[in-house]
């Protein structure tokens, strides 16, 4: 990816432009990732198909992070999984019991918070990436003044609607006695940063919460700015995919001639390209698409617009984008709360992890008995 230093834009080996339109500003946040749980033995096919050979069940993280700003204003984008879940919805259990995914949480974010010297009467608000049970965590930890933040159509949808299900919704808990504000995307801090409209939070271009429907009513991505000159971003994708296959490879970040992965407990240059079309091919998917579709969403026409809005966004090398059950974030290499994760630039995070999950799906094939070159 090089930098085209006449118009500010990128543009990929492709040739495929890119130009986010981000509005400069010369105030940044921290970003630390909060890792309390994970969510396990779901079937992969409930997450994200065609099938591929040996990768049946899926254990993921569920991740929240804290932003702090510089005014002294702290949030939180998601809360995980609440730890006492047999607490969620009769129907939100009741799906978790008969799927058999088991949701496995060390404690509440609050707890983990406050082992570090950061109080919940500090956090100013919390803002919901969407509804589901596993990133609405537990609201009623939090005093009332905690914002809750939700996106377009929450309330009509959550409050006024029919939308808790077994899936996720909103306990009377989450919203009694506090605000609930509800990012509609008409206000006049809204930008267009690449194709996503983008609410500006802070109001000085530091974090940017970002209209991305699809996956459910209200889904919202965050853009944060983790330094300034030269500017660099964390892209917070919520569930707007499961898995990096979702969106990689692309036609702004295609799939490299070789990439380097751990295999077998030590490093090897790996060239996937002839193994990459093969498996495409073989699945009736495009070879220099992604590997994955997402399976399900409240709107599968805005899923796949999310993910190619999301594309565009990952294509920039200044953005590192993440998502909340991205297992490639528990690598050593990823600093965890209560370290901040501002400097992925030059620790090279967004380099290292990018191809990280080819090394996971080529471990599966050979578990399951398929015969893969390594060099």
């Amino acid at each position: 990816m090089a930098q085209d230093q006449a118009n500010g834009t990128f543009k990929n080996v492709d040739g495929a432009r890119i130009d986010l339109h981000i509005p400069p500003s010369s105030t940044s946040v921290t970003v630390k990732i909060i890792d309390i749980a994970s969510v396990n033995n779901v079937p992969s096919h409930a997450l994200f198909t065609p099938t591929v050979k040996g990768v049946d069940v899926h254990n993921a993280p569920s991740f929240c992070f804290l932003i702090e700003h510089p005014s002294g204003q702290q949030v939180l984008f998601d809360l995980a999984i609440r730890k006492d879940w047999e607490n969620l919805s009769p129907a939100i259990t009741e799906r978790l019991r008969t799927v058999g995914h088991r949701p496995v949480v060390a404690k509440n974010a609050c707890e983990l918070l406050d082992e570090y010297g950061v109080g919940k009467e500090s956090i100013n608000a919390v803002i919901w990436s969407h509804a589901h049970w596993d990133h609405t965590g537990d609201m009623s930890t939090f005093p009332g003044h905690t914002d809750l933040v939700v996106g377009r159509g929450f309330k009509d949808h959550f409050l006024g609607g029919d939308g808790n299900s077994a899936l996720g919704g909103i306990l009377p808990s989450d919203v009694e006695g506090r605000q609930v504000r509800e990012i509609t995307f008409e206000e006049s801090e809204v930008v267009r940063i690449g194709q996503f409209p983008a609410y500006d939070y802070f109001k000085d271009g530091s974090m940017y919460l970002l209209d991305s429907p699809g996956h459910c009513v209200g889904h919202l991505c965050a853009l944060v700015r983790t330094s300034t000159s030269p500017d660099t971003f964390v892209f917070m994708g919520g569930d707007a995919a499961h898995h990096c296959g979702e969106f990689r490879p692309s036609q702004y970040v295609p799939l490299p001639d070789t990439i380097t992965l751990k295999r077998h407990d030590r490093l090897v240059a790996f060239c996937p390209g002839a193994w990459y079309d093969d498996l495409q091919t073989s699945r009736n998917r495009d070879p220099k698409g992604p590997l994955w579709q997402p399976s399900f969403g409240h709107n599968m026409e805005e899923v796949m617009a999310t993910i190619g809005h999301m594309q565009e966004c990952d294509g920039d090398d200044n953005v590192f984008v993440i998502l909340a059950h991205d297992a490639s974030l528990r690598a050593p290499s990823v600093p965890m709360f209560p370290d901040s994760i501002n400097d992925w630039k030059s620790r090279g995070l967004g380099t290292e992890l990018r191809w990280t999950w080819i090394g996971e799906i080529l471990s599966a094939l050979e578990v399951s008995g398929e015969k893969v070159s390594s060099v």
